[in-house]
């Protein structure tokens, strides 16, 4: 049976992430010089924020597409190819006794790409995802609201400058060749690195 499209980006988004939070646990037994000892409670907790997640950037980033489709048609014309004017192809003359073949043809809007780019991770994308890491985690740790204001002021602007280091490139490669079905499978591969450092901020929280 074949799986709807958030289905296998959900998936696919919990499996890579939940490895990212694996190795950040090894990661920090090691450069802490201790015995690993796998914490459940973490993993668990990292696992279940992915879950709930997952689907919120899968329809925003259905939204950026509807909103910023990434391809327009347009009007081209081209010279016929042999035989085709035998076959009744719309044919124009374009003033030079030439007959030529207009035709609607699918092209990148560069003009939507950038403007999809700087919504997801310049803007709304950066500070949306941050926030709902940071609330998610402090609920998941059972804090209390003043508590998880602290860890704003103490963590969102590092964790949104730091995120310019990575996804600005992701993305711009995500919103431009990749269908948004595919996009967050794309993304959450080039996240591995990125989720590691997450999963150290979420334990030290």
């Amino acid at each position: 049976m074949k799986l709807p499209p958030i289905a296998v980006a959900c998936l696919s988004a919990l499996a890579i992430d939940s490895c990212s939070n694996v190795i950040a646990q090894r990661l920090k037994a090691w450069s802490e010089s201790k015995p690993f000892v796998f914490d459940y409670v973490l993993f668990f907790q990292f696992a279940f924020m992915v879950v709930l997640t997952a689907p919120i950037n899968f329809h925003w980033q259905c939204w950026l597409e509807r909103t910023f489709p990434g391809w327009k048609t347009v009007k081209q014309n081209r010279v016929p190819a042999a035989g085709e004017e035998e076959k009744g192809v719309m044919l124009k003359d374009d003033g030079d006794d030439k007959k030529m073949v207009e035709e609607d043809v699918r092209v990148r809007d560069w003009w939507n790409i950038f403007r999809k780019w700087f919504t997801d991770c310049i803007t709304m994308g950066a500070l949306l995802n941050q926030s709902m890491f940071l609330i998610l985690m402090g609920f998941l740790k059972h804090k209390t609201v003043a508590m998880i204001a602290q860890d704003f002021h103490n963590e969102l602007l590092g964790l949104i400058f730091d995120s310019y280091k990575v996804w600005p490139i992701a993305n711009f490669f995500s919103t431009t060749y990749f269908p948004v079905e595919k996009r967050m499978i794309f993304l959450s591969f080039c996240g591995l690195i990125w989720n590691i450092y997450l999963s150290l901020v979420a334990a030290r929280l």
